[in-house]
């Protein structure tokens, strides 16, 4: 007996997901946690990096895997292959690479795009939130020393039990404080709203929609009447909040396991700083009609990360 058919072609966005979920949870892992935001929706993810043997962060590990996701990040799925053979596969990956800015990176000139960021985003909505990205943005910079205009990704899946499709847009900030980082991001975000770029961007969702699939596209595109959005769509921000964090130099020389423990312990204990400072900006953003999900992750160094990334992309 054969499966009918989905009547709804959104239920079908799911499948788009391109992230690998053992490489995420072979990096990342995550402390829970009972903090809430008051005034509007929003969601507090600590996140961080896991521990390799020798009892340090994998940050190479990471920009690793994030190189790996390039072909997916950059390129829209329509005029390529599946599965991609071999060469295929090399040809796409220079072609992505292309699409970076490689930055010229020395101590007296560090790299401070925000591109390292923007992949580990797409990384994590993808990985965590099951949402896949449905805009390439990457493949429509007209100049690729550019870095992407409006916002840091487009994401979209169907929300089940609501029963409506939740629309992400990208906001990604590495910077060395993280109060710093909460503020430039929701700065960002307002702009975005203020100078009218969301409404740009819901147009990029049906002029640009990453696959193939006829039925999907046009399922999509029936959610935007006018460039605006119908009730069948709701604007979702996901923000990455990356931060230098200085407790890495105190760690205790331990076993993985129980340096893993313990840096869990610490990082929880330092959340209730994290909850205070997004609480503070929260409570004077304006757009409080908006939902959040906020991914947190403490870097020994954020410029670490990015000189990790660019080493992998080069």
């Amino acid at each position: 007996m054969t499966e009918a058919p989905s009547t709804n072609p959104l239920l079908d966005l799911k499948g788009y997901l391109s992230a690998c979920q053992k490489s995420y949870e072979k990096c990342i892992d995550v402390v829970a946690h009972q903090h809430s935001i008051a005034g509007l929706e929003a969601t507090i993810r600590l996140h961080h990096l896991k521990f390799d043997g020798n009892g340090r962060p994998m940050i190479s590990a990471l920009a690793e895997t994030l190189y790996g996701h390039i072909i997916d990040y950059c390129l829209a799925v329509q005029h390529r292959t599946t599965p991609l053979t071999s060469i295929e596969s090399a040809k796409l990956t220079k072609e992505a690479r292309k699409l970076f800015i490689h930055p010229t990176n020395t101590p007296a000139n560090p790299d401070t795009t925000g591109e390292a960021g923007e992949v580990l985003l797409y990384f994590l909505l993808e990985s965590v939130l099951g949402v896949p990205q449905v805009v390439a943005k990457m493949e429509l910079k007209t100049n690729p020393n550019d870095e992407l205009k409006g916002s840091d990704g487009i994401h979209m899946c169907w929300n089940e039990q609501d029963k409506l499709v939740d629309l992400f847009f990208g906001e990604a900030k590495l910077y060395q404080d993280v109060g710093g980082a909460i503020t430039s991001a929701l700065k960002s975000i307002a702009t975005f709203h203020d100078n009218g770029m969301h409404q740009h961007e819901f147009s990029m969702v049906t002029k640009y929609f990453k696959y193939a699939d006829a039925n999907v596209k046009t399922a999509v595109t029936q959610l935007f009447e006018f460039g605006a959005p119908t009730g069948e769509i709701r604007i979702n921000h996901a923000c990455l909040i990356g931060y230098d964090w200085q407790e890495y130099g105190s760690l205790p020389k331990l076993a993985t396991p129980a340096l893993t423990e313990e840096f869990k312990k610490r990082y929880l204990a330092d959340s209730q700083r994290l909850h205070e400072h997004l609480q503070k900006r929260f409570d004077t953003f304006q757009k409080k009609h908006l939902r959040f999900e906020v991914f947190f992750i403490p870097f020994p160094t954020v410029q670490e990360f990015r000189d990790a990334f660019n080493k992998a992309l080069d």
